[in-house]
């Protein structure tokens, strides 16, 4: 259970979540999504012409929707973490170090979008001060050590 903490006393315990374990966080998410569509591939998808990869459609196509879904703004929405984060011990906060809701964790997901192009997301996320991506700049977040961050509970 999280502690509760005074307002304004948050930002001299957190920890900034570093740039190299968000980015293998990522990475361990990515390759569970890619392995989750390869299989629903064998057993949905049509492949395609060149023999590599699937292509989805219909019920299958919205099932993957679904499970991208869940795999990142659903899961840090609730929990604050993905999969990922949870290994490498690092969880999504708001700015004032309260646990984030769906619809940050949405705004992240949908401006991660533009962080993946041309990897601009990592080129800012060195460049700051506190790790943060656009979409952690837009949704308000900043992803900390969940080993040394003093979240305060909803209230």
């Amino acid at each position: 259970m999280s502690e509760i903490i005074e307002p304004g006393r948050f930002e001299d315990k957190a920890e900034f979540a570093n740039v190299g374990y968000r980015i293998l966080a990522f990475s361990i998410d990515f390759f569970i999504f890619w392995l989750i569509a390869m299989v629903f591939g064998i057993f949905f998808g049509e492949p395609h012409e060149d023999g590599i990869g699937f292509h989805f459609s219909g019920l299958p196509a919205l099932g993957m929707f679904f499970i991208a879904f869940g795999l990142w703004p659903i899961s840090e929405g609730i929990t604050g973490q993905t999969i990922g984060k949870r290994i490498f011990n690092i969880k999504v906060v708001n700015t004032n170090y309260k646990p984030i809701g769906i619809g940050q964790a949405f705004g992240r997901f949908f401006l991660g979008i533009v962080d993946y192009m041309f990897l601009i997301g990592i080129i800012i996320a060195l460049i700051n001060k506190k790790n943060q991506r656009i979409g952690d700049m837009g949704a308000n977040t900043i992803v900390v050590n969940a080993k040394k961050a003093y979240v305060q509970q909803r209230l």
